[in-house]
């Protein structure tokens, strides 16, 4: 264990001499400045705790350095003696994860900030004998973090992330010198200069500000600028040494270190001579609030469940002015069995549309007015499976409504799930083989498969489902796996399949129940999710419609057990781990599927001090940015890739057989805490 004798020291740590700046190595931070209501000001000093103004402490068993909150409040992200990242709840200090990568040996890391919609983070790193940089990673085991600062003779420290995907952070030349204010927009090639005689910025709640640190010959003060370095403005000018600027969640007050006190001051300059003390001490942070929601999408019968899910998501065809999704196809698959279905979900991702259902011989009535109104005339309609699964007869309904009609179809459910493979890509980089002869590890496999296979997705990489009987490759998987290329990944979803596919090295990803390969699933292939789905596991359909919106919105598909008033632990460690990125939990059926008492502790699970929301059928969901590891741009949008290394935030294969390593362990860790 590290000594805390080797941590920052919690004075002022930016110490300036008139006309230049003396770097101290191990400078304390600002931290995450994103909106919300409520103004809870809280502070660490190196203690085993979080002080929170007003209220009592949040003990932990272990140290805490600069720890900054999520957007909605529901957990704090710090550094511990280990120059571990952790995360912790905000109302319980030992519900702590340490998911984000360990620290190599003699690694030193400081100044924590989540940024944007809570799926990444920020961090500043410094390994033995070498120069301060700035990381950006993700809270999940497997995830490679990437530098977002430049390659060169400066240090960089002191991030801050804002309200988008922009990042402000300290240059500081080895030695004496000057400072800087850089800003990172990943819409851009490189780091930008705000201000050259600035330290220890903070990006306002709004994203068009940066406070920092600048002497005026005598004291530390807070300045305030635009993002362009124009229109300074003096937050202090009393006779103290100020550091460590965090804005209020509704940006109207600054809060910052003055001497070894947390003081605050209007961000409009209009109390710069007289800072008001807190009582706090160390560095502070603010803890923003964001009320979380619960969302129940269901109908009277998987038909209407199927539509309900599609409606919430994938706009109207005929409404220009729709601001939801819009569809490019449909996938239909027969609402009898789900032996042609398996792959469906990933389908129905890789060609951005919804997924829905329909009787073998005749096409179901809500469904044809769902299909008109999601898709143009014009628009493909794939159906899944053979004549007997849907009939000829329900093509040529769909032909006559204006659409044109494809099917994906084998002998059996074998190849038909290789057609269906082959429909998204012939030469994939990642297979996810599950047994066909049941229902649950293929479906969590098909929101996997289907999120690399999203458009506007940046993964770099594509995914399919295939089928096995149980632990026996059919002829047509066999062949469909001996002719992959040797850089594509077989991954076993489940015990049947792992076994089956021995013969091609596959990644072992196999719970001891459904259960447990379902939360499997969801630590290997996501991390960072903002959204989180639950179906129950001892039926298929409202899983299969459910599977391909979790794919889109780039979110895991969990199960439990429905018929229980208890929400299954396997999907409570989901909400719980990602609560500081998760912002809706999606539940996939009535409640004669999902118990309702599961809503409320969903959202117990999820939310923060604000509480949660719950919601059914609403038509909005997915219409906000969705994580910000498909979300690229400055923007939140996801139509053009960023050209900087926030591109390169995906899991690798690699990473994906550290992710799937690491799953048991973490299990059992779990398990012994709780």
């Amino acid at each position: 264990m590290r000594s805390s004798a080797f941590r920052r020291p919690l004075a002022l740590a930016s110490v300036f001499a008139v006309g230049a700046t003396a770097f101290v190595a191990g400078s304390t931070a600002a931290h995450a400045s994103l909106p919300g209501s409520g103004s809870t000001l809280t502070s660490s000093n190196g203690s085993n705790s979080i002080a929170i103004a007003g209220a009592a402490s949040l003990g932990l068993p272990e140290q805490v350095f600069d720890a900054a909150w999520s957007p909605d409040g529901s957990r704090a992200l710090y550094i511990n003696e280990r120059n571990d990242l952790a995360t912790v709840r905000y109302n319980d200090g030992n519900n702590i994860w340490w998911d984000f990568p360990v620290a190599p040996a003699g690694t030193v890391r400081e100044s924590p900030s989540w940024r944007g919609d809570g799926s990444t983070a920020v961090w500043a790193e410094k390994p033995s004998g070498g120069l301060w940089s700035v990381k950006l990673g993700v809270d999940g085991a497997g995830w490679t973090p990437v530098t977002i600062s430049p390659d060169d003779t400066n240090n960089y420290l002191n991030p801050d992330g804002g309200p988008d995907l922009r990042v402000v952070f300290e240059r500081q030349a080895v030695g004496a010198g000057t400072p800087a204010v850089m800003l990172y927009d990943p819409s851009k090639p490189a780091p930008e200069v705000v201000d050259d005689n600035g330290a220890n910025p903070a990006i306002s709640p709004d994203g068009t500000k940066v406070a920092f640190v600048r002497s005026d010959g005598t004291n530390n003060q807070i300045v305030v600028t635009d993002l362009a370095g124009n229109n300074d403005l003096a937050v202090t000018s009393n006779a103290a040494n100020h550091d460590n600027p965090t804005w209020s969640p509704d940006g109207a007050t600054i809060a910052f270190s003055q001497g070894i006190g947390v003081a605050t001051a209007a961000a409009d300059g209009s109390t710069a001579a007289n800072p008001t003390m807190t009582g706090l001490t160390g560095v502070p942070a603010y803890r923003p609030q964001h009320q979380d929601r619960v969302v129940r999408l269901s109908g009277a019968n998987r038909y209407t469940t199927a539509t309900a899910v599609s409606q919430s998501h994938w706009a109207t065809a005929s409404d220009s002015g729709d601001p939801r999704a819009k569809a490019t196809s449909v996938v239909l698959s027969r609402s009898d069995t789900f032996a042609d279905a398996l792959g469906g979900s990933a389908l129905a991702a890789a060609k951005n549309g919804p997924l829905l259902m329909t009787l073998p011989g005749s096409l179901d009535l809500s469904t044809t007015a769902e299909i008109q109104r999601v898709l143009a005339p014009g628009g493909t309609v794939y159906l899944l499976g053979g004549t007997g699964a849907i009939s000829d007869a329900v093509k040529n309904q769909i032909a006559a409504l204006g659409y044109t009609t494809q099917r994906l179809a084998g002998a059996d459910r074998y190849s038909t799930s290789i057609a269906i493979a082959d429909a998204i890509d012939t030469t994939p980089d990642l297979v996810l083989a599950a047994t066909g002869v049941n229902f649950p590890d293929a479906l969590a496999a098909g929101a996997a498969a289907g999120s690399f296979n999203t458009p506007g997705a940046g993964s770099g990489l594509s995914a399919v489902v295939v089928l096995t009987k149980d632990t026996t490759l059919m002829p047509a998987t066999k062949a469909y796996l001996d002719v992959l290329s040797p850089d594509s990944v077989v991954f076993g979803i489940g015990g049947q399949a792992f076994t089956a596919t021995q013969a091609y090295n596959p990644v072992d990803v196999v719970g001891t129940n459904r259960y447990w390969t379902a939360l499997y699933t969801a630590w290997t292939f996501f991390a960072g999710e903002n959204y989180a789905g639950v179906a129950t596991g001892t039926n298929w359909p409202d899983a299969l419609s459910g599977g391909a919106l979790m794919a889109v919105l780039n979110g895991p598909l969990l199960l439990t057990a429905g018929d229980t008033t208890t929400l299954s632990l396997q999907a409570e460690l989901v909400f719980d781990e990602y609560s500081g990125s998760i912002h809706t939990g999606l539940i996939f059926g009535g409640t004669g599927a999902v118990n309702g008492a599961q809503d409320n502790q969903i959202g117990t699970w999820l939310s923060g001090p604000a509480g949660f929301s719950k919601v059914t059928n609403p038509t909005n969901v997915g219409i906000a940015p969705t994580s910000t590891m498909r979300t690229l741009s400055a923007d939140g949008s996801t139509a053009t890739p960023s050209p900087s290394t926030d591109a390169n935030l995906h899991r690798s294969p690699a990473d994906l057989r550290t992710a799937a390593k690491a799953v048991q362990d973490k299990a059992a860790r779990e398990l012994t805490a709780r």
